[in-house]
């Protein structure tokens, strides 16, 4: 961002509203995704260089600049161009039109509360406002700022925190979700993302997945969410072929099976994503399709000749199972589904014989 703000930015007579509205929309999306990251109580995470900071000065030196040029027109075509975060951007535009120092005084609470030992910058924030006051009178806000209130503040939000232990933990899960999303698109190529995932695909537990599920359309990182959640499925309907797939499946399946009781409840949540429970659906289809030839239902175990499976007949069973309950939001879809598979009796006779354990 530093490049870019030296190498592009410009507010001359000969700027017009499109050239504003490309870099404001640039600009405002990199500085609501710093401002995410440094609001969701967990500064030990973040940590801020010099540059960095000048740089987030120096953008909302520009946005500011821009809009008082321009105004409600550049909110509009800085909306026009953001696909995403709609909400953020118009509240961050409606705060700079009523109270421009507000911003730049949240700006620096966030970068002293919000970061890794953020109150070692207090020095640098109060030296470099008195250039950015010489052309916004509005800068002079940060001489008068009380820097022991802010540390005081902070150590009341962390009291809080702590007498909330289930908000902490979803907090860290949306924090950790989101850090793996970044990490992931600071990749330059789609080939390299992918692998990226497969990975993390591998690696992670699904509370983080839940999270990437969840994440809210107002939020600046939902496309990025957004874009994942489609690879993930487009893995997950190629079938049992991807090795990355598999381990997602088995991680869904050690969620519900071996966690508490509410994971159920909560796959279900997350099964009211269509994509996502056909796409599940689709792998599970695969299984079966490739696995019931071979299996002995006396026992209820696939003979030597049965394709190798990474996850467990066990495994299978309990999803499919999971799939078909009367709670589960997908099961017309994926009953539908099995409906065309060519041993479909098989696979009733085995659910039936295996339905008392799991009721």
């Amino acid at each position: 961002m530093d490049a870019y703000i030296r190498n592009e930015l410009s507010v001359d007579n000969d700027l017009t509203l499109d050239q504003a509205a490309t870099h404001s929309a640039k600009l405002l999306a990199w500085l609501l995704d710093c401002q995410d990251q440094m609001q969701l109580g967990q500064p030990k995470y973040l940590e801020l260089t010099h540059t960095d900071i000048e740089c987030m000065f120096k953008a909302t030196l520009y946005l500011h600049e821009c809009h008082a040029r321009y105004g409600d027109e550049l909110v509009e075509a800085v909306l026009l161009q953001c696909p995403q975060a709609h909400a953020a951007i118009r509240g961050y535009y409606d705060k700079c039109e009523t109270d421009r120092e507000q911003c730049i005084k949240e700006l620096c609470i966030n970068i002293v509360n919000g970061t890794h030992n953020g109150h070692a910058h207090a020095p640098l924030l109060y030296h470099m406002h008195k250039t950015y006051a010489e052309v916004q009178p509005a800068w002079g806000i940060i001489k008068d700022l009380d820097w022991s209130a802010m540390a005081q503040k902070k150590a009341n939000s962390t009291l809080d925190a702590a007498t909330a232990a289930a908000a902490v933990e979803m907090n860290v899960n949306v924090l950790q979700m989101r850090q793996l999303v970044r990490r992931i698109f600071r990749l330059t190529t789609v080939d390299d993302i992918k692998i990226a995932l497969k990975r993390a695909m591998r690696l992670i537990s699904c509370e983080l997945w839940l999270q990437l599920f969840r994440e809210p359309k107002e939020s600046i990182l939902h496309t990025r969410c957004y874009v994942l959640r489609q690879m993930i499925c487009d893995m997950l309907a190629e079938g049992t072929a991807c090795p990355a797939s598999a381990c997602f499946v088995q991680n869904i399946y050690h969620f519900v099976a071996n966690g508490s009781s509410s994971n159920v409840s909560r796959l279900f949540c997350w099964l009211m994503h269509a994509r996502f429970a056909g796409a599940l659906g689709s792998y599970l289809y695969g299984y079966w399709q490739q696995q019931l030839p071979h299996l002995r239902l006396d026992d209820v175990q696939c003979t030597g000749d049965a394709p190798m499976s990474a996850l467990s007949l066990d495994e299978m069973l309990y999803l499919t199972h999971l799939l078909l309950t009367t709670k589960s939001p997908c099961r017309s879809q994926f009953y539908g589904e099995l409906q065309t598979l060519p041993q479909l009796g098989r696979l009733r006779e085995l659910l039936n014989k295996v339905a008392y354990v799991y009721s």
